[in-house]
């Protein structure tokens, strides 16, 4: 069985993987970055990290040992992440269309074609580390630093260095020599699963250029993104922006692929489309407006008011947004003092009465009062009921779950105006089901 680290909790689970040379430890920061709050297993390929001692370097037995892998992890929802050599890997796995998986993240993959390279570097890496050497240390650290412009912190650098000493040389010549080579093209076909492709705009071996020869026809769906300032190993270099562009990714998946793709349709106008997706993002874990204490209260109030099941929308965290903003609908309760006051106190009142620990048929019924009796609480409950509906029926989530498609009449910059049937029972061509 592959080694790997698994961390944090939540659905679904992202499966790690690393390039040529790396190890599972190449996410530690991501992982990091991306908080307890999503589960994470990375893993060692075979001939890599504490997995070097095991055999299977074609690209077959790779994927073979990481679905082995993932059946014994039980998984019900998870998404394949593949980097460098893993993108192939991650690739050719997610063509078999195994149950649980959700959708794919590629970090300047190797194509499932094979791996194009310039002329003589393929010798070149071939010669790099193939029996051992005395100045070994030096040429790893020189792949990890100087093969493109990378910039690196020394912690960083001193731990990829060493990964790369401590690799099966088997694996590093079986891949160069024939697994970048497999044409998996034709096998692995069209995969419409919810796909994010990242590369960074200093990657000369597998950059977006690249990728649009090689590997974006085989992802219709994909989103593609570069970072600035980056190089090819994007996990390390930069994995703070790869953590967000990860969790945004995350986020769309409660989005019907459907719709998603209406929402980047010509139908829908350059300004909607960008506020949609600003609301699919996650919101700050830190509150802006109210405290910890009060954002627990408000959470659980909130999921009185609107009960959600799976990927339920983080109402609370739009509400706290909307007070730090100072944003108001224009008006309010000449009983209630402004918006963020109105809330700390009201929240804090029912944080006296330990309302987040409460069993939910308490909850209710301490709602039901305040609803019931004349109050300036009362008049704030209605406000906090009037803010949580009008951020659900917002989200793209949702507007999706009803089938809504007046966000598609055109606009600014697309070649549409409005519907054209209007006949009663009858939808046009390009609206999106419910």
């Amino acid at each position: 069985m592959l080694a790997a680290n698994s961390t944090g909790t939540g659905s679904p689970t992202l499966i790690l993987m690393h390039f040529l040379g790396g190890s599972a430890r190449e996410w530690q920061e991501v992982v990091a970055a991306l908080g307890p709050q999503v589960h994470t297993v990375a893993v060692d390929l075979p001939g890599f990290g504490d997995s070097a001692h095991l055999p299977g370097y074609t690209v077959t037995e790779m994927a073979d040992a990481v679905a082995e892998l993932i059946d014994s992890l039980h998984l019900e929802r998870y998404l394949l992440v593949g980097h460098s050599l893993s993108g192939k890997v991650a690739a050719v796995l997610a063509a078999r269309r195994p149950t649980g998986l959700e959708g794919i993240i590629l970090i300047a993959p190797s194509p499932p074609g094979p791996e194009p390279m310039a002329p003589g570097k393929r010798e070149k890496m071939l010669a790099a580390f193939g029996a051992l050497q005395p100045d070994d240390h030096l040429r790893a650290r020189a792949y990890v630093t100087k093969y493109e412009e990378r910039i690196l912190a020394e912690d960083v650098l001193a731990r990829a260095t060493e990964d790369v000493l401590r690799m099966n040389r088997a694996a590093w010549t079986a891949w160069i020599e024939r697994g970048s080579l497999e044409d998996w093209s034709a096998r692995v076909g069209t995969l419409t699963l919810p796909t994010l492709l990242v590369t960074g705009d200093r990657d000369t071996s597998l950059g977006l250029a690249i990728q649009q020869q090689t590997t974006l026809s085989h992802f219709p769906n994909a989103i593609t993104k570069v970072v600035a300032e980056c190089g090819h190993l994007v996990p390390m270099e930069k994995p703070h922006e790869l953590a967000t562009l990860i969790a945004e990714f995350l986020a769309t998946l409660s989005i019907p692929q459907p719709y998603l793709n209406f929402i980047h349709s010509d139908r829908v106008s350059p300004r909607t489309r960008e506020l949609l997706l600003e609301r699919t993002k996650p919101r700050s874990a830190t509150p802006r407006a109210l405290t910890e204490a009060q954002m627990t209260t408000l959470r659980a109030v909130v999921a009185r008011v609107i009960p959600q099941q799976q990927n339920p929308i983080d109402l609370a965290g739009f509400i706290d947004e909307r007070l730090a903003a100072g944003h108001t609908d224009g008006w309010r309760y000449d009983v209630l003092p402004p918006d963020r006051e109105a809330y700390a106190a009201s929240l804090d009142a029912l944080a006296a009465q330990s309302f987040s620990i409460l069993p939910a048929a308490d909850q209710d019924a301490i709602l039901h009062q305040i609803a019931a009796t004349p109050s300036a609480q009362a008049r704030w409950f209605e406000d906090l009921r009037a803010d949580a509906v009008k951020f659900w029926m917002a989200h793209p989530q949702t507007l999706a779950r009803i089938g809504y498609s007046g966000i598609g009449i055109g606009g600014a910059h697309t070649p549409h105006a409005g519907f054209v049937t209007l006949d009663p029972g009858t939808t046009e061509p390009w609206e999106p089901a419910s």
